[in-house]
């Protein structure tokens, strides 16, 4: 359930967008990507795709994944320290879901830390599992990552539970929801 009453909008991130996703990751990240990283993820890599989240005429979240072959990996997910708790990671991670539909991928997958316990309840609420592990992972104290995947995301149950998770989201911008039957029936 989203906790706010601003109206929110997705829109892909721009070269515009770029200071304040980093104003954002700096503060709420102990390893931010390097600075040039998101000009480079726009406007050199054609598997990227970045989404703003804007609420009162700010970014408030941030969140992007490659799509390669079956896959779609989430690369990133941040939330303006001020608007966290809110429920604007769930509605990021699910306008990325929903791009990983439209983009003709099969699976999502993504690595998040053993100690983000509230990260690792949202991703499991849309019915991921943790796969793998990464040893020493994070460079900023050595942790490992989880690797968590999705089940195949045209799969019923799958497809069902994503589909009422996103339908309770009002957000301008989100897109069109994928068809709840098998793909091509």
């Amino acid at each position: 359930m989203i906790l706010i009453s601003q109206r929110l909008r997705l829109e892909s991130m721009q070269v515009a967008d770029i200071p304040e996703v980093r104003a954002i990751e700096l503060d709420v990240f102990p390893t931010p990507w390097p600075g040039n990283a998101y000009h480079r993820e726009l406007t050199g890599n054609r598997s990227a795709h970045y989404l703003c989240l804007w609420s009162d005429g700010q970014v408030s979240a941030y969140g992007g994944l490659w799509a390669v072959g079956e896959e779609a990996h989430v690369t990133t997910i941040g939330v303006r320290r001020s608007e966290q708790g809110k429920g604007l990671g769930k509605v990021m991670f699910a306008a990325l879901v929903n791009r990983a539909y439209w983009l003709s991928t099969n699976f999502v997958s993504l690595e998040v830390r053993p100690s983000n316990d509230v990260a690792i309840h949202l991703y499991e609420t849309f019915g991921f599992k943790i796969l793998g592990r990464r040893r020493g992972y994070y460079t900023d104290n050595g942790e490992d990552a989880l690797v968590m995947w999705s089940d195949l995301i045209h799969a019923p149950a799958f497809k069902a539970r994503f589909l009422r998770l996103a339908e309770a989201l009002q957000v301008d911008g989100f897109g069109a929801l994928p068809d709840p039957g098998w793909p091509g029936s």
